[in-house]
């Protein structure tokens, strides 16, 4: 069974039941984005809600985060979160947070796990931002981040 969608005489997009093969969906000579969203800040928790765009970017307001909790949706996948220093830098994240979909504490690990198995010291010079990658595993109920660090403008 193959469903494609056609517009003029492009196909944009095929979804295929392949049976033992697997399904696949493929985007031909498409691309595919998101809509970025832009959290608002908090000092005391700031939510970060991946159930609405796997893309994100927040700027610190007047002061650190004590929680950023990451709000993951029903299914696994690749998110990624911009944060950016504000005017003044100097500010932190202290406590990481991974929710699932109905804004709980997340069963596998209600604290994103960040590689060598500490938080990131974020860059904290005025309006340099960090790229956080995470990978959420819907199935565990844990996220797993990555830092890209000091982009400078």
């Amino acid at each position: 069974d193959v469903l494609r969608i056609v517009i003029g005489n492009d196909t944009m997009m095929q979804l295929s039941e392949n049976g033992d093969d697997g399904n696949e969906i493929n985007f031909l000579s498409s691309c595919v984005g998101f809509t970025q969203i832009e959290p608002t800040y908090s000092s005391g928790t700031t939510n970060v809600d991946f159930r609405f765009s796997n893309k994100q970017f927040l700027t610190f307001g007047a002061g650190n985060i004590t929680t950023l909790n990451c709000i993951f949706p029903t299914v696994s996948g690749n998110f990624v979160l911009l944060l950016k220093q504000d005017l003044s830098g100097s500010r932190t994240v202290a406590n990481w947070k991974a929710a699932e979909e109905d804004e709980s504490a997340a069963d596998g690990s209600a604290t994103v796990k960040f590689a060598g198995g500490s938080n990131p010291t974020l860059t904290t010079d005025a309006n340099h931002v960090d790229i956080i990658s995470f990978y959420w595993d819907a199935d565990n109920e844990i996220a797993y981040g990555v830092a890209t660090l000091d982009f400078q403008f």
